[in-house]
């Protein structure tokens, strides 16, 4: 079921302060709309429609948030009325600023009812992706935007109440439409859940990835998190007050280039106390191309030039395959407070994913663990959590790069095209390409080998 709902209040002798809830199926044209107001009381109503359609699941948008909170005070109580169904949305929209944000959502094991969040399935619960129901009704091209007829806070009189229900309605379509067009989203969350006995319904692709990590971690005995009877569980990390930046670079770095030395000699002698933006204008010139460093990757690229393969000259792209997860797994960085075995881990699911099709459950599942643990690593949030560990990944993946590319310009006529996170592009003479591709595959074996 789509679900969606309304409340309104304020201030004239003719109007009334209203909730709504609005339901559609979601595999059939079948519309249920329910109110609560003076006007009529239908809160009854909705408990035994609810109560008669516990097998079904309420897919909404920020329901988990919002929607479902205020429900589940009605169906709770079993009877109320409009005013405090308002007030209790009020005090979940004043805290959402707040640490208590969370503070009013429903343990899935306390709901009534199942609920499936696309808001929170595709990350806009997280502050630089939130994306409002409007925002994605322009990009499924909806024939028209509606915005809420009314401020919100208003009395409604009986006309205005049945302009927002079909304002509701309109809504509840154009979540329906988003549903289905989430619908695999959705089925790969279901094969994860049952596969594993684990509820990865409302993760979003990154969250399943770390939960996979964490569960694996903790078959193999290694604790993720504190328990304390009176504050719950507190993820275990590893809090650094300052990072010498010398800790993280591996010794073997050297360059022969000034420029990349400089650099080099540059970020050895830092000594930071954030891992974000503070590397500002540090760049090296070489023959003319800007390779421009940051705690989180490097990049650069040739301008105003329109480069294309010939009869003469080549262009190849060289990506390198789960940069960041290598990193560790080769030079054995982790997080202090997870070990060594944080290493190991990480090793098997790189050869787990390697076994399974592109496109199977398991295959996405084993992708997004390796891809999101390196970001949690910097969020003071996560059991991952070790400032260093983020930047013995960032820097030493960067100067790899640039050690890369110096071996690289040593062969006549090669040239630099960009460069970036995790690869570049480079163009050099057809006549060389057997010569470069083994230089690589030798130079790959060095790599691997160092300690």
């Amino acid at each position: 079921m789509v679900t969606r709902r309304r409340q309104g209040y304020a201030t004239t002798s003719v109007a009334y302060p209203v909730f709504l809830i609005t339901l559609e199926h979601a595999g059939l044209p079948i519309v249920w709309t329910f109110e609560i107001s003076d006007r009529r009381n239908q809160s009854r109503e909705i408990v035994e429609w609810v109560s008669s359609n516990r097998d079904a699941r309420f897919v909404g948008f920020n329901n988990i948030g919002f929607d479902y909170p205020v429900l589940h005070l009605l169906l709770r109580a079993g009877h109320t009325d409009a005013m405090t169904l308002y007030q209790k949305a009020q005090q979940i929209i004043s805290s959402q600023d707040g640490e208590g944000r969370w503070a009013h959502d429903v343990k899935p094991s306390d709901r009534l009812i199942e609920q499936i969040d696309l808001y929170r399935i595709h990350h806009f619960d997280n502050v630089a992706r939130a994306t409002s129901l409007k925002v994605i009704e322009f990009n499924q091209r909806a024939p028209k935007v509606m915005d809420l007829p009314f401020p919100v806070g208003s009395m409604l009189t009986p006309e205005q109440i049945d302009t927002l229900i079909e304002y509701n309605r309109y809504d509840v379509s154009q979540t329906k439409q988003f549903y289905h067009a989430t619908v695999p989203m959705i089925r790969f969350r279901e094969e994860l859940t049952h596969k594993y006995n684990r509820d990865f319904m409302n993760h979003n692709d990154t969250k399943i990835g770390k939960d996979y990590f964490v569960m694996m971690l903790e078959q193999r005995g290694v604790s993720c998190y504190d328990y304390n009877p009176t504050t719950g569980r507190t993820p275990r990390q590893t809090k650094r007050h300052e990072i010498r930046l010398a800790d993280a670079i591996l010794p073997h770095i050297q360059f022969q280039q000034p420029e990349f030395q400089r650099v080099l000699n540059y970020l050895r002698a830092q000594t930071i106390t954030e891992t974000k933006g503070v590397l500002k204008d540090v760049t090296a010139t070489i023959d003319g191309f800007d390779f421009i460093f940051g705690t989180g990757g490097i990049h650069g690229s040739v301008s105003n030039q329109c480069v294309e393969s010939d009869d003469e000259f080549v262009i190849v792209d060289l990506d390198v395959s789960s940069y960041y997860p290598n990193l560790a797994i080769v030079n054995r960085f982790y997080p202090e407070h997870l070990g060594e075995t944080f290493c190991d881990i990480y090793s098997s699911l790189y050869e787990q994913r390697k076994q399974h099709a592109k496109g199977t459950a398991e295959n996405a599942m084993l992708k997004l663990a390796l891809n999101g643990v390196y970001g949690d690593s910097n969020n003071r949030f996560s059991v991952f959590y070790d400032p260093l560990f983020t930047m013995q990944i960032t820097l030493n993946g960067q100067l790899l790069l640039c050690m890369l590319v110096e071996w690289l310009l040593a062969i006549p006529d090669l040239s630099i095209l960009q460069i970036n996170t995790d690869g570049m592009t480079i163009r050099f003479l057809g006549a060389d390409s057997s010569k470069v591709l083994i230089d690589l595959q030798i130079m790959g074996s060095h790599h691997r080998t160092e300690p």
